[in-house]
C-alpha cells in the first residue's frame, strides 16, 4: 500500500497504490480505478485492498479527484490512467472503475463516455448519475454494493427494475451498514463476480475447478439468506446463481430452489413489505424535501422553516430511542433522515456558492438539526460567518462544534478561515482543537 503516488506525465496528480504481493511484470493484471467523493485515495484503496489481494487486482485511487466540477475528476482520470498504463502490466480487457457515493456515478459517467474501456463498474451507495440510464448498449458489468441504512437504498430499490429491464449483467449486493464504501467480505464477492464475467466473456481462462468454486460460493450464500428467513434476497441470489451459471456448469441446484420458493407466500409478503419500506421512506422525506426546495428559492416562511426544523429534530429523535438502532420498523426512517440532512448540507454549500449566505444559514441549520454528530454542521456555519467578517458568530460556531466531539483542524485551514489564523481568539481554538485530535 504506497499512500501516493505522482504522475510522471502530471505532477500536480497524484494515486494511492495497491500491489498484490504475487505481483510481477511477467504478466498481465486486472486493475481497479476508484473514486473517493473526497479525494480520499488512501482510504479507497483500504477498502478494496484485502479483495484484491486474494484476487490479484491492482488497485489504484485518486487523490484529486472528489464531488464538485467534473472537469477536475476528469483529468485525474486520465494522469492515473496513463501514468498506470506505463508502469504497469495490465490486462486490457479487464479494467475496471469503481467509486463510492459521488465517485459511484462518476465511475458510471467514465464508464458510459469511454464506450467499452472498461470490463465493469463497481458501485458503492449510490447508482448512476442524472440523466444516466441503464441500456443494454451498455458494454460493461454492472456491480453495486449499498448499506441497509444508507439514505440511497430508495435509489436502488428503483434501479433495480430498470437494470432488469435494460438486460444489462448486474448485481445489487444490499449489506447492513451505512453510507460508504462496502466492507471486505462485499468486495470479494464484487471481484469473484467480475471474475465470473471475465470468464464468461473470454477475458479469463475458463478453470473448470475456479467456477466449480464461486458456484458453491454462491449457493452457500444464497443458502444462508435462506437460513435467516431472507426469502426475497434468497431467491434473488438463485436467480442471478442461475443466470450467472448457465453454460458453465450445472445450474439445476438453484433452479430446483427457485422453483420451490417462487409459490411461497412469505416470498410474496417480503416482496409486499419491500414496497412498503420505499413507500414509507418517499412519504417521510416528501414534504421536507419540497420545504428546501422552497428554501432555496428563498419562498418559505420563518413559520414553515421552524416547522421543517422540528420536524428533522422529530426525526432523530425517533431513530434515538431505547432499543431504535435495532428496530427495523425505524429503517425507512433512519434512511429519510439521513437523505434529507444530505440534502440540507448540499443546500447550504450551493446557497454559499450563490452568495446567498443567510439562506446557507438556515440550511446548516436544519443540518444540525436532524443529525446525531452535528459538528461538521457547526463548522459550516462558522465557514458562512467567516465569508461575512462576523468574527463573533464564526467563533461561537466554532466553539459549539468543538463541544459536540469535532476537533479536525484540517477544517481550519479552509480558505474561508485564513483571514483569521493569526487572531489570538482563533488560535486559542486551533491549539484546543490540536490537542483534543491527538
Amino acid at each position: 500500500m504506497i499512500p501516493k503516488i505522482i504522475c510522471t506525465g502530471n505532477p500536480q496528480q497524484s494515486y494511492a497504490l495497491y500491489l498484490p504481493s504475487t505481483y510481477s511484470p511477467d504478466k498481465s493484471w486486472p486493475i481497479i480505478y476508484a473514486f473517493d467523493p473526497g479525494a480520499r485515495g488512501e482510504i479507497a484503496v483500504d477498502a478494496i485492498r484485502e479483495a484484491a489481494e486474494k484476487s490479484g487486482y491492482i488497485v489504484v485511487a485518486s487523490n484529486n479527484s472528489r464531488n464538485g466540477e467534473e472537469a477536475v475528476s476528469t483529468q485525474a482520470l486520465r494522469a492515473i490512467w496513463d501514468d498506470t498504463q506505463q508502469r504497469f502490466s495490465i490486462n486490457e480487457r479487464r479494467r475496471y472503475f469503481a467509486g463510492m457515493s459521488g465517485g459511484a456515478r462518476l465511475a458510471v459517467a467514465f464508464a458510459i463516455s469511454c464506450n467499452g474501456c472498461v470490463a465493469g463498474v463497481i458501485a458503492n451507495a449510490a447508482g448512476f448519475p442524472p440523466g444516466m440510464k441503464p441500456s443494454a448498449a451498455l458494454k460493461f458489468a454492472y456491480f453495486a454494493a449499498v448499506g441497509d441504512a444508507d439514505f440511497n437504498f430508495l435509489e436502488f430499490y428503483d434501479l433495480r427494475s430498470e437494470l432488469e429491464e435494460s438486460g444489462m449483467q448486474f448485481r445489487i449486493r444490499p449489506f447492513e451498514g451505512a453510507h460508504g464504501w462496502a466492507p471486505p467480505e462485499v468486495w470479494q464477492e464484487a471481484l469473484n463476480w467480475m471474475d465470473l464475467q471475465a470468464i464468461r466473456a473470454g477475458s479469463l481462462n475458463a478453470d473448470n475447478a475456479r467456477v466449480k468454486e464461486l458456484f458453491d460460493a454462491a449457493m452457500q450464500r444464497a443458502n444462508r439468506l435462506l437460513a435467516q428467513n431472507d426469502f426475497l434476497e434468497a431467491f434473488r441470489e438463485y436467480q442471478f446463481t442461475v443466470k450467472d451459471f448457465s453454460g458453465l456448469t450445472s445450474i439445476a441446484a438453484a433452479e430446483k430452489e427457485i422453483k420451490d420458493l417462487a409459490p411461497d407466500k412469505r416470498l410474496k409478503n417480503a416482496r409486499k413489505q419491500e414496497t412498503a419500506v420505499a413507500e414509507d421512506q418517499r412519504r417521510i422525506i416528501s414534504r421536507p424535501s419540497q420545504q428546501m426546495q422552497y428554501l432555496a428559492a428563498g419562498n418559505l416562511s420563518p413559520e414553515d422553516f421552524m416547522a421543517l426544523r422540528s420536524n428533522l429534530a422529530a426525526l432523530l429523535r425517533q431513530t434515538q430511542g431505547k432499543g431504535a438502532e435495532k428496530d427495523s420498523h425505524l429503517i425507512p426512517t433512519r434512511r429519510a433522515l439521513s437523505g434529507l440532512v444530505v440534502e440540507a448540507f448540499e443546500g447550504g454549500q450551493f446557497a454559499i456558492a450563490q452568495k446567498k449566505y443567510d439562506i446557507a444559514l438556515l440550511f446548516f441549520d436544519l443540518a444540525v438539526s436532524g443529525s446525531d454528530n452535528p459538528g461538521w454542521a457547526y463548522v459550516q456555519r462558522a465557514r458562512v460567518y467567516a465569508i461575512t467578517s462576523d468574527k463573533k458568530h464564526m467563533l461561537v460556531e466554532l466553539k459549539q462544534a468543538s463541544s459536540d466531539g469535532y476537533h479536525d483542524v484540517a477544517a481550519l485551514n479552509s480558505p474561508e478561515f485564513q483571514p483569521f489564523q493569526s487572531d489570538p481568539d482563533f488560535q486559542e481554538i486551533l491549539r484546543a482543537w490540536a490537542a483534543r485530535a491527538r
